[in-house]
């Protein structure tokens, strides 16, 4: 079944770069960084519903809760249809005539004083993940695919395995796959300078085979992506042959083949362990252990107010993740690609740097 799925210079650093977020305009949705951890169950993106009418303030006025009389004195317009969607969708709570936004929304200082949090964290693991980070690119290279390295390094390893390791070892919880969406939505201000949009999928449990590609909000070159054959996909990561001048056609156009016709886009056997997929775990051996040494969750989430240790341990883990990234990248061990960093000059052949192909035990 396919789902789409130094100290004072430190200070002066940091100042600068939050010093816009005194002048966040927070009734500008704009101005927010908005991020999903979810998956969606046949149900509407939560970010459709703060989107529409006037959500997003009601939600922000609600943010640390309000009666209706309290509401209807700030003279904002709403409905009662309004308040009843916004409860079915996990956005709004009520309890005793209270209202309260349920989703994390972070104002500017608690945002600047989450992210000096993240970066000492970061700066923790980077020590422990970089020798491996240069063994997985080194690999890459060698099969003249080192510009598959910051989404191999993002969407695989820092926002993928991480996530399977953390479920398995019982510290994050796993999706639910009934009801409306499940996961985590919150939002942040000011934005970061970039982050990417995230990772999408096709998978086929019955094959255990998932197309994965790394997206972002300013390039428009994975848009087609979606509409891919992915099983004639599946069949060429096999090892079978092209078979008709369509199927180059198809994925010629999106740089997935190589002059002899052979797929081009890395393949991870997660199922045969090859080299890919063990110098991928090899960095999420180390990046799990450090992150749970220096990351004291308990606290965070008080000093948040975040609803539980879950929503605590996936916001705080994305923050720290970005940081990585950023580390990284400072550290020349990757750089962003052509797609992310110049998306006006990119052409479809660049979303092969964009993608890779899993085959897992299905």
């Amino acid at each position: 079944m396919k789902v789409k799925t130094i100290l004072i210079v430190l200070i002066v650093i940091i100042f600068k770069k939050f010093a816009q977020s005194q002048t966040t305009d927070y009734n500008n949705l704009g101005n927010w960084e908005n991020i999903c951890y979810c998956q969606m169950n046949d149900a509407y993106h939560p970010g459709n519903i703060v989107n529409a009418d006037n959500n997003w303030q009601l939600l922000l006025a609600m943010k640390n809760g309000l009666t209706r009389k309290q509401l209807d004195s700030l003279k904002i317009p709403y409905t009662k249809s309004q308040l009843l969607l916004l409860e079915t969708q996990r956005l709004l709570s009520l309890t005793k005539n209270v209202y309260k936004t349920s989703i994390p929304i972070l104002d500017s200082v608690q945002t600047t004083n989450l992210r000096k949090q993240s970066q000492l964290i970061a700066n923790d693991i980077y020590p422990e993940i970089e020798k491996p980070c240069r063994d997985l690119i080194a690999h890459l290279s060698e099969q003249n695919r080192s510009n598959n390295a910051y989404s191999i390094l993002f969407s695989y390893v820092l926002d993928g395995l991480i996530w399977e390791r953390f479920e398995k070892e019982n510290v994050a919880e796993k999706w639910s796959g009934t009801g409306i969406w499940s996961g985590n939505y919150w939002f942040l201000t000011p934005k970061r300078s970039f982050v990417c949009g995230g990772t999408n999928s096709w998978s086929n449990d019955d094959e255990g085979f998932k197309f994965s590609w790394n997206w972002s909000k300013i390039e428009h070159i994975t848009d087609g992506l979606w509409e891919i054959n992915v099983d004639t996909l599946f069949s060429l990561a096999q090892g079978n042959p092209v078979s008709s001048k369509e199927i180059i056609d198809e994925f010629g156009k999106f740089g997935f083949l190589d002059e002899n016709l052979n797929l081009a886009i890395p393949i991870i056997n997660e199922k045969g362990n090859n080299t890919l997929c063990l110098l991928s775990n090899n960095i999420i051996d180390k990046l799990f252990a450090t992150f749970l040494a220096k990351t004291n969750i308990d606290a965070l989430k008080t000093s948040y107010n975040f609803n539980d240790n879950n929503e605590t341990l996936v916001i705080v883990y994305h923050e720290v993740m970005f940081d990585l990234m950023d580390l990284l990248m400072e550290k020349q061990v990757i750089r962003l690609p052509k797609a992310f960093q110049f998306p006006d000059e990119a052409i479809l052949t660049d979303a092969a740097d964009l993608s890779f192909i899993v085959i897992y035990d299905n």
